[in-house]
């Protein structure tokens, strides 16, 4: 077997039902003539709830291997899939996400064509129950896009003019290289609450990787009913205020000052769009506002059930 272009690398806990579905997205994927492929299965349960689907599948056409990633600990995953990975380019999807038709060559020519370190792509929500909860009729709050044009460098840093915030690995493709050295490129510390990724991606901008956004790399993630009401939401982007600090702290030189921007910025948030929640009751207001209240270090940083 020819030793692969690129690796696919799926961290799963215990969503299984998911998995599968985005296992058979990934499976359906077409490479260009000549690139070889694989995907990885980075088991993150005790009981290695994967194993016997990864099995079933592993004598296909694209090869399908599993790797045991200990216990609950998505950056302890992740890294477990690098570790395991043969390609130059890692490619990395969630187990609740399903790649579109054409996302993983959309990833691979975008790399060719722009030489990035870094692709990102859109995600796009897929709802239990066939629609978007009532308070979220478009549902604005579980879609990525930047709406940026192609090949558009994407700068996380920088205040001025406004960048795209949210950046993830959870529709990527990294750069083995230049992205993911050393044996533990994703932080175990932070990998019971998440954040390790966004932490990684503010490293690499440090450095000054170039990071590409590359819109035809479409994924659909699928949104159970638990994380559907408002309050589950509001945690969730509360806890993304907060990794958004703890990732400025952990790459400046100065972490107290970092603190204090960040401070500032969130108290100014959580203030104006506080305001505006109570007037008005929209829900983007009250979003913001927690978002706000994050970044001042108000806000746990425990796996946020999503309660039925």
């Amino acid at each position: 077997m020819p030793t692969p272009e690129i690796s696919i690398v799926i961290p799963c806990y215990d969503r299984i039902a998911l998995l599968e579905r985005t296992l058979a997205a990934c499976l359906r994927q077409q490479a260009p003539d000549g690139v070889v492929w694989e995907i990885i299965v980075a088991d993150n349960h005790p009981d290695q709830l994967a194993a016997p689907m990864v099995a079933r599948l592993a004598g296909g056409a694209v090869p399908v291997r599993h790797v045991i990633a200990g216990e609950r600990n998505i950056a302890a995953a992740r890294n477990a899939g690098v570790a395991a990975a043969r390609g130059r380019l890692v490619a990395f999807v969630d187990d609740d996400e399903a790649p579109e038709p054409g996302w993983l060559a959309a990833h691979y020519t975008c790399h060719q064509r722009t030489g990035a370190d870094a692709t990102f792509g859109p995600k796009y929500p897929v709802f239990e129950g066939g629609h978007a909860p009532s308070w979220d009729p478009a549902g604005a709050f579980y879609t990525t896009d930047f709406r940026l044009p192609p090949d558009t460098r994407i700068h996380p840093l920088r205040w001025w003019p406004p960048q795209p915030r949210g950046l993830g690995t959870g529709n990527s493709m990294l750069r083995r290289d230049t992205c993911l050295a050393g044996d533990h490129p994703f932080d175990e510390v932070r990998g019971a609450s998440g954040g390790e990724d966004t932490l990684l991606l503010l490293r690499l901008a440090l450095e000054g990787r170039s990071l590409v956004w590359c819109p035809d790399a479409r994924v659909l993630e699928f949104n159970e009913a638990g994380r559907l009401n408002p309050d589950y939401m509001a945690r969730r982007v509360r806890r993304s205020g907060r990794h958004s600090l703890q990732g400025r702290m952990s790459i400046s030189r100065h972490p107290l000052l970092a603190a204090v921007q960040a401070g500032v910025v969130g108290l100014g948030q959580a203030v104006v769009y506080g305001i505006l929640w109570r007037l008005t009751g929209r829900m983007k207001y009250r979003m913001q506002m927690n978002k706000g209240i994050g970044k001042i270090g108000l806000s746990g940083l425990d796996f946020i059930p999503e309660g039925r």
